[in-house]
């Protein structure tokens, strides 16, 4: 018999990756998670610098520059120079980088909709009573 994790932090970090592992077998548009999570904080943090993004991803200079660039090269991210400061650049999302990120999300909708949909009506409730805790717990 396996022993299962105690410990609060245990327990979230098992689910937290059973859970990305049911998100990735739908279709990512070809990209890995870590574009799909720059392109999601690019939309939810609006124009910023790449620097900005690497604290925010958890990368490093290099890493970010290399992802900004390999999403540049696709179309979903678009370089600009900051108003503030013409020595700096801002990324921001395109059009098709919203579109990709609107496809995928909707791809992975649909395999957590069954899931969501074998809850009770309360479990469901709890579980969006918690997700600003999850959420709060995601922010670097």
């Amino acid at each position: 018999m396996t022993r299962r994790p105690t410990t609060v932090a245990a327990r979230l970090e098992l689910v937290s990756g059973r859970l990305m592992r049911l998100f990735r077998r739908h279709a990512a548009a070809g990209l890995s998670a870590s574009q799909i999570s720059a392109l999601a904080t690019v939309e939810e943090g609006g124009a910023m610098r790449i620097s900005a993004l690497a604290i925010h991803e958890s990368l490093v200079a290099p890493a970010a520059t290399r992802l900004v660039t390999g999403l540049e090269e696709r179309g979903l991210l678009e370089r600009s120079n900051d108003p503030c400061d013409g020595r700096a650049t801002l990324v921001s999302l395109t059009a098709d980088g919203a579109r990709t990120l609107e496809e995928i999300r909707r791809a992975r909708a649909v395999g957590m909709e069954e899931r969501l949909g074998a809850l009770s009506p309360r479990e469901r409730r709890v579980l969006e009573e918690v997700l600003p805790i999850l959420e709060k717990l995601a922010v670097p």
